[in-house]
């Protein structure tokens, strides 16, 4: 699964694109700040992540 640095603490935070598409927030288990990525703003940004991840899990023939 893809994480990222919480921006706080930087412990690596999971989320699910599928989650981040529908505008779910996600929170670091580490000090608990919730993060919300507006899916409207990030749209095209978040549709190349993705795909670029799921040609990656192709390639290394993950799921």
């Amino acid at each position: 699964m893809p994480s990222i640095p919480c921006p706080e603490c930087k412990t690596q935070i999971e989320f699910d694109f599928s989650n981040i598409m529908r505008g779910k927030d996600f929170t670091c288990s580490n000090c608990h700040i919730k993060i919300t990525l507006s899916y409207d703003d990030n749209k095209q940004t978040l549709i190349k992540a993705k795909e670029k991840l799921d040609k990656l899990k192709d390639e290394l023939d993950i799921d």
